[in-house]
């Protein structure tokens, strides 16, 4: 949009604010409200902002920093009550003018501009599924002689009086009466749409309490990572204005199915996919091959970005289809890197990486993929198999300190570009690791269960 559309669309929807939103290195969305009036002060001369209030942007004696709207991500945002303008920004450093090197937003913009560049394709194309239950009342306490949670949901009571009960292993696909939240779902859609945000279906998940799963459809990587904090953030306010709370956290119930953020994946040139070749016996171009090579060995270290919290791991064990060994296959739930089956056209061959889940910073998580899969192809990198995965497929990361170590001994294939800088990975391991020793230090309820008796 121009700033001449902007205005246009300001006075003909009678737009009172003007709200910029924006991600931290850890993938929370942020933003910043002002009057409409000010539209064409702030986009030639930006917003001030105080960066080392962020962890992991500025330190005190040098904070001073700017955000500029990007014009074209221009959306009526269908939260606040009053009527709003919404924009995505872009950070920028007041003294040299220049994009500041840790915005997760301009490191995504100059990974995907590199395997344009590198592979000669048109765009890289990303379809996210978003997993996630929908609860009726949580409490969470966390003291120092209280460590307590409560999830509740109507669709798993105790004294349930409708007789409508959800089983174990019998959620995927239910229908109401069972599926309780599925006018929820639709609702939500509906405002998704309204926010330019395409949605290919919604369904129920396998989960009993009201695990759910909304799936948009391909769009450009930038695009996609803007959306995915978009999509939890109209999800998270939505279910909170029907007096109910959505979380995408990987594991938040034991022995029940985690919630992960699948990423349909592939490269296009004048609109077909260069990943599909009719030639070859699996139907995957050798391009294509080299790129899951690449990701697969870098898989380890790839989930401090894209499984990067401690509940992670909890999903990420042998059972409910999740991986736990980097190898790919087809129509295998298992892997880490699944070939759809029902692919039909090569135009439109994809591949699903799996282990991602939402606690991800998207824009690290989608470039870092990216440049995996780049090295995959300029080292040509023979993937793993499942017929080899035996011998020679490497496991993930069991914890979160483990994906941390994993990715300060290879990170090479980030940094040697110039897109992730070295400072930002030192920041961003340390930040993780201190979180993982806050969550080890705690006493766990179940540890009481167990010992409280010794």
């Amino acid at each position: 949009m121009s700033i001449k559309e902007i205005k246009d669309l300001i006075r003909s929807k009678k737009i009172k604010f003007i709200d910029l939103k924006y991600s931290d290195i850890f993938g929370r969305l942020r933003h910043i409200t002002f009057p409409a009036k000010r539209i064409d002060k702030v986009v030639n001369e930006g917003l001030g902002f105080d960066g080392s209030s962020l962890p992991g942007f500025k330190p005190v004696s040098a904070s001073d920093m700017i955000l500029l709207p990007d014009l074209t991500t221009a959306f009526i945002d269908p939260i606040p009550k009053e009527p709003t303008l919404s924009f995505f920004a872009e950070i920028f450093d007041p003294i040299n003018k220049k994009r500041f090197e840790r915005d997760p937003r301009f490191i995504l913009q100059q990974a995907e501009a590199k395997v344009k560049k590198e592979i000669g394709c048109d765009a890289a194309l990303f379809l996210p599924e978003f997993e996630f239950y929908i609860f009726d009342r949580v409490e969470i306490i966390t003291d120092k002689s209280m460590n307590y949670a409560r999830l509740e949901t109507e669709e798993l009571q105790w004294e349930d009086k409708t007789g409508y009960l959800v089983f174990k292993g019998t959620g995927y696909h239910l229908t109401p009466p069972f599926d309780r939240s599925s006018d929820i779902r639709s609702h939500i859609i509906d405002v998704l749409n309204s926010a330019g945000i395409e949605v290919k279906y919604h369904h129920h998940e396998g989960g009993r309490f009201s695990q759910v799963e909304i799936e948009t459809v391909f769009t450009p990587a930038l695009t996609t990572a803007d959306q995915i904090l978009l999509v939890k953030y109209i999800v998270k306010n939505l279910t909170l204005s029907l007096g109910k709370s959505a979380t995408f956290m990987p594991k938040p119930i034991y022995d029940e199915p985690g919630s992960g953020m699948h990423f349909h994946h592939y490269l296009a040139k004048s609109k077909r996919s260069l990943f599909g070749d009719a030639k070859s016996k699996n139907r995957l171009s050798k391009l294509a091959e080299y790129y899951i090579g690449g990701i697969l060995a870098h898989t380890p270290s790839l989930c401090a970005f894209t499984s990067p919290s401690t509940n992670s791991f909890r999903r990420l064990i042998a059972s409910f289809e999740t991986p736990t060994a980097a190898f790919f296959s087809f129509a295998d739930r298992t892997a880490a890197i699944r070939i759809p089956g029902y692919i039909k056209s090569l135009s439109d061959m994809a591949i699903e990486y799996r282990i991602p889940d939402a606690t991800a910073n998207p824009y690290f998580a989608l470039a870092s993929i990216l440049l995996a899969g780049l090295d995959g192809v300029k080292n040509k990198i023979e993937p793993v198999s499942s017929s080899t995965k035996a011998k020679k497929a490497q496991s993930l990361p069991r914890t979160l300190n483990d994906a941390m170590a994993k990715l300060k001994d290879d990170h090479e294939y980030l940094t040697k570009t110039g897109i992730f800088p070295l400072d930002l990975i030192n920041i961003y391991t340390e930040a993780k690791g201190k979180e993982a020793e806050s969550v080890a230090q705690r006493p766990h309820p179940f540890e009481c269960k167990l010992y409280y008796g010794c």
